[in-house]
Order: C-alpha cells, then structure tokens, then sequence
C-alpha cells in the first residue's frame, strides 16, 4: 500500500499541466502517436536489444509552445510489452520535452515517469522485513516508471509524421535499487480530425 501512496504522490505533478500556458493540439486536429519497440532488461547498450520482447505504445501530445520551428510537448502515453520467459508489463505514462525542427526533419527528447504494472512469467518472493523469511510476490506488482528518450523523425506537409525513437526506461523499485529496460520504438504521429 505504502508504494501505490508514493506512487500517486510522484505522478500527480506530471497529471497537472503547468499553468504557464494552456496546452493546445495541433491547429488541424488531435495528435495520435502510435510505436511499436522492441524491449530488453538491460544496461544502456544495442546488443540487447534483439534479445527482449516486442510491444506497442499509444497516446498523444499537447503543446505548451507550438512554433514554426520547435515545440515544447507533453506526451500521454498508454503501452503493452511481453518479455518472453520474463514478464509483461502494462504501462501509463507522461513525458515533457523538447522538439526541433530543420525543414521536414526534428530531433527530441523527452523525460517523465509513469506507473508499471508487472506480471512476472515465474512467481518471484519477496523478503518480509520482520522475520527475515521469504515469502511468495502477488502475481500482479505496481511499480514507478522513470523514463528517458530521444529520437528524430520526419514530419510531412500534412502534419503527420513517422519517427525513430530510443528509450530508457526503469522498474522501481527493484532489490531497493532500479531494474533498467531500454527500447527501440519506430511510430508514426497522426492528425485525426
């Protein structure tokens, strides 16, 4: 119970929009970005990453500065991966950063945190802290999800856009430290009217 609290606690600052400037879609519709990626539980290093599983992210975007030439972005994401042998995870998440564009092309990055919903593939214990003794996990566990990613796409005169995108992402807490993941997403950001 005490790690739902710390949870909500951590996430209720990234649920408020910063009241410096109301967040607007796009001037021609809602933005939907949609990415599937590849997954792995590892350090930051692409040998791993054909190693993990595979899964699929949905959200969208608002925009406390939406300019020609760059965005300063709030993302609101929805997601699923399966790590075969090792666990599937159901995520929600919000991001803030920062896009730039050169002509048709943009570069990103992004930082922010969400709640993980774990289901390990093998029961896992955990230690009671009274009697020194393991005992059996739930089969479902709720953890924070801190994120970093950066990518570059290529936007479209119609505003739509496909992008490459590079994530970390961790699963706290894990052994009273942090379990990294890294991700390889390829998506595209659609305009629905």
């Amino acid at each position: 119970m005490k790690t739902v609290q710390v949870l909500l606690v951590m996430l209720l600052p990234m649920a408020t929009p910063i009241k410096a400037q109301k967040p607007t879609a796009t001037r021609s519709g809602l933005p939907v970005t949609i990415s599937v990626f590849s997954e792995s539980i590892s350090l930051p290093t692409f040998k791993h990453l054909q190693s993990g599983g595979m899964g699929l992210k949905i959200g969208t975007e608002l925009y406390y500065r939406n300019r020609p030439g760059s965005q300063l972005i709030q993302t609101l994401n929805v997601g699923y991966y399966r790590h075969p042998r090792v666990q599937s995870g159901l995520f929600v998440k919000s991001e803030f950063g920062f896009r730039k564009y050169v002509g048709p092309f943009y570069a990103d990055a992004l930082v922010g945190g969400g709640a993980l919903l774990l289901r390990p593939v093998s029961p896992s214990y955990e230690r009671d802290e009274r009697t020194g003794d393991y005992r059996k996990a739930p089969a479902t566990q709720l953890k924070f999800m801190p994120t970093v990613n950066a990518g570059f796409g290529y936007r479209f005169r119609n505003r739509t856009a496909v992008f490459a995108r590079y994530e970390l992402f961790g699963e706290m807490p894990f052994r009273e430290i942090l379990l990294p993941h890294q991700a390889l997403h390829l998506g595209a950001r659609l305009i629905l009217q």
